[in-house]
């Protein structure tokens, strides 16, 4: 297992790991903290989840396009950060059929509707009220970003802060997109 200090200097916030992080092996987590997309080697976990207006969303109703999966938080520094660099992608990839779907995880909808209104998301946002879809993706700490193929297959992962200006990280959606 990766120690907390490795997790924390590769740009994740997290407070503790939490148990259930173990679930992923350690060589997946160094992986994952790289600066580039991991291999995404386990089945897809189901996402099915309540959008900010109460209604219930599922991945699968995605299928056809490549989904940025982003587990994040209004208190997590990197996550503020990324946010306007997935949506500005999101928005550049949209007629290639790029979706963005912003999961937060754990926070009260007051608190998202107000960092939706500074840092607005060109995707749908979810509400992972309780954690659970997040323990079953494996998010060890926020950022987490996931590749999802068109077929609904995840494909790749990232803990922490990503570039998404880089060519190491674009690359690999673009390829997906025109795959």
């Amino acid at each position: 297992m990766i120690s907390r200090r490795q997790l924390l200097q590769s740009g994740l916030s997290l407070a503790a790991l939490p148990p259930w992080a173990r679930a992923a092996s350690d060589s997946a987590l160094k992986a994952a903290t790289g600066p580039d997309w991991a291999p995404w080697t386990t089945p897809t976990p189901p996402l099915i989840l309540p959008d900010l207006s109460g209604r219930e969303q599922k991945l699968s109703a995605w299928r056809g396009n490549v989904v940025i999966v982003s587990f994040w938080a209004t208190w997590c520094d990197p996550c503020r950060d990324e946010i306007p660099l997935m949506s500005a992608m999101a928005r550049r990839h949209r007629e290639e059929g790029l979706r963005l779907v912003a999961v937060n995880v754990g926070e009260a909808l007051g608190k998202i509707t107000t960092f939706l209104a500074k840092w607005p998301v060109a995707g749908t946002v979810l509400h992972d009220r309780n954690s659970t879809a997040s323990k079953k993706w494996d998010a060890a700490g926020l950022p987490a970003n996931y590749l999802i193929d068109r077929g609904g297959t995840a494909r790749y992962w990232h803990l922490g802060a990503l570039d998404w200006k880089a060519e190491n990280v674009t690359s690999v959606v673009t390829k997906m997109l025109r795959a």
